[in-house]
């Protein structure tokens, strides 16, 4: 998909909301958005994100491209509030309509992008997201996001989500 044409359905799903800083102290509540290959790897980053955040209302989204049958029988983590496999993307491979909506009423303090691989899914997601602040790595396709970090191109999800939470935690948030 072209930079412009990414960028034009970006804008189109950006929600207007209450952009403010919150620091990690003064959050409640915070969405997460997690890809993984496999249900596995989603469940184990869950439980990662689960012990870091201890404490904190958590609503994680996570993404899977296909799951195998024998994921289907592993019990997933208590707070993986919604799975999005391909098979719940339109034709184009965006998130519909309904869970578009979902996001979009969700009342957020922090949102944390994890997914290092720019999938359009959790892009159009975020974009819709009425999040006081919304975190993710740098992209030079779009800017979406309000607290940006510039990652290696080998970085992992747990460096990111310790870079983000560095951040979070060094703001200092004056009303």
């Amino acid at each position: 998909m072209s930079k412009n044409k990414l960028n034009r359905i970006l804008k189109k799903h950006e929600h207007q909301r209450d952009k403010q800083f919150t620091n990690m102290s003064d959050a409640q509540k915070i969405l997460i958005f997690i890809h993984g290959e496999t249900l596995q790897e989603l469940y184990d980053y869950s439980k990662i994100i689960e012990a870091q955040l201890f404490g904190k209302e958590l609503i994680i989204v996570g993404f899977v491209k296909k799951i195998s049958k024998e994921e289907r029988s592993v019990p997933p983590p208590v707070c993986l509030n919604k799975l999005i496999t391909k098979k719940e993307l339109n034709i184009w491979n965006n998130p519909k309509k309904k869970d578009i909506e979902w996001i979009r009423l969700l009342n957020t303090d922090i949102l944390i992008n994890l997914d290092l691989t720019s999938a359009n899914v959790f892009n159009i997601l975020t974009a819709a997201s009425s999040a006081k602040i919304k975190c993710g790595c740098k992209s030079k396709y779009y800017n979406i996001f309000d607290l940006i970090i510039d990652i290696p191109t080998n970085a992992t999800k747990e460096f990111l989500l310790e870079q983000i939470l560095f951040y979070l935690n060094a703001i200092q948030v004056k009303n």
